[in-house]
């Protein structure tokens, strides 16, 4: 016999309507790939742990190692520096692994994020986008703010909630963002898989 309440709050496919700050784990779908350019790229889906959208998945957050140039690399560290406070790894540990082995290390850690949505520039819709990572917070904060209406690019339309409509992707202050060509390819085929010792990852 099958017996239970019909509760719209436990269902699969459950999605974060709001921007705000999220208490969150990342999820075993997270996983490294390569930009098109061939450079390793963490890609990291998001599982909200509390407040009214607990459960829901916030997908597809890309952190590009990118060591082109010396500025380039600088951002690369900075953001994984940001990420590993986040999570609490040990201050001072160093790294040195494969951008795999560091995602799979990553599973199940518990951090806080910020999101806000952004416009895409291949298809015009709106999706969350991290904007920072911090240690975990008391509670998940939605702000309210849900998604805009249209697809309209935003230098065509006053829905932008983010102020001046001109100003372009490269100048908006989000530290976790690459090129577009770089951060929008989250189904590239990975490298062959290398293992690297637990001891050598700081978590």
């Amino acid at each position: 016999m099958v017996n239970f309440t019909v509760d719209y709050n436990n269902t699969f496919g459950k999605a974060v309507e709001e921007a705000g700050s999220y208490n969150v784990k990342i999820m075993d779908s997270s996983t490294a790939k390569q930009t098109k350019k061939g450079k390793e790229m963490a890609v990291l889906n998001y599982e909200v742990l509390d407040g009214k959208y607990a459960g829901a998945a916030i997908r597809y957050h890309n952190i590009v190692w990118d060591d082109s140039t010396e500025e380039a690399l600088s951002l690369s560290i900075k953001r994984l520096n940001t990420l590993m406070k986040a999570i609490g790894a040990e201050d001072g540990k160093q790294v040195n692994a494969t951008m795999e082995a560091i995602v799979k290390q990553l599973h199940g850690k518990k951090l806080n994020i910020t999101v806000d949505w952004e416009q895409s520039d291949y298809n015009g819709k709106w999706n969350l986008d991290v904007k920072s990572q911090q240690e975990l917070k008391e509670k998940s904060e939605p702000n309210g703010v849900f998604r805009p209406n249209g697809t309209k690019k935003a230098a065509e339309t006053s829905t932008n909630p983010f102020g001046n409509s001109n100003q372009s992707k490269q100048e908006a202050t989000n530290p976790f963002e690459q090129t577009t060509l770089e951060n929008t390819d989250p189904f590239a085929k990975n490298s062959t898989t290398i293992d690297i010792p637990d001891k050598d990852l700081p978590f």
